[in-house]
């Protein structure tokens, strides 16, 4: 009996593994069988410090990479990788890092199964800015309103703001400290200004310990029209100011 039941979970294990976490067949013959989704970071402070991250589905949303599909940038070849989850679960997609870009351009490729080349997909570069041109107190008080001021950050529409909060436990009086997901998201210029108002600092039962503010800049490229529906290709980037709080 109890070797039956051994038999049944290996079985069970083997179908798992491979029917639920595996990625699609290699049987990609044309790019208009596939989705993908490009997301590039580029460091807004030298643009040869960028990563390049690609995931493709095919028509049943699937995951469809595999080592029989290839994808460049800017010709120089992707490393395929596959990054396990929690159980069973797989992650299948390519990578590379510090890509020299070309005409300001990161052009991408992919070559399927049968040797059939075509355009992925292409973005501009984030142009370069100079986190020096974020001005603010580093150090502030929570009794006075909290100024912030920026120029030159081309490119740059968002801005992200997170807070860390200090909280003391009553029970042993230790101190802990966590930080929420951005509690404002603003839409930005490259020159401007924001103000916090000092009623805004403060929060019931919990001290305000720093803010982070994340100038980020994102833009949208140019994906093969041939691509199934719902791809895409994006380049972010961002300087990120730490300001604390007394």
């Amino acid at each position: 009996m109890k070797k039956n039941l051994l038999i049944v979970l290996v079985f069970c294990s083997f179908f798992l593994l491979n029917s639920c976490s595996g990625p699609a067949p290699a049987a990609i013959t044309d790019i208009s069988e596939l989705r993908a989704e490009i997301d590039i970071y580029q460091s807004l402070s030298d643009n040869k410090d960028n990563s390049v991250s690609v995931i493709l589905y095919d028509k049943k949303g699937k995951e469809a990479g595999n080592n029989s599909i290839t994808v460049w940038v800017n010709q120089k070849k992707a490393d395929y990788q596959v990054m396990q989850h929690l159980y069973y679960s797989q992650h299948y997609y390519y990578r590379i890092e510090d890509i020299q870009p070309e005409n300001n351009q990161y052009t991408l490729e992919i070559q399927l199964k049968n040797g059939k080349k075509f355009f992925l997909g292409n973005a501009p570069t984030l142009a370069q800015s100079n986190s020096g041109s974020i001005i603010c107190t580093r150090q502030a008080s929570l009794n006075k309103d909290f100024p912030i001021r920026w120029s030159h950050l081309y490119n740059v529409n968002l801005l992200y703001i997170s807070k860390s909060f200090q909280i003391k436990n009553q029970d042993d009086n230790t101190t802990h400290y966590f930080i929420e997901e951005p509690t404002d998201t603003l839409h930005i210029k490259e020159d401007g200004n924001y103000l916090i108002k000092k009623e805004k600092l403060f929060n019931p039962g919990k001290k305000l310990s720093a803010i982070y503010f994340k100038f980020t800049a994102q833009k949208m490229g140019k994906t093969n029209t041939l691509l199934l529906k719902g791809s895409s290709i994006k380049i972010s980037g961002y300087h990120e100011t730490r300001v604390s709080f007394q």
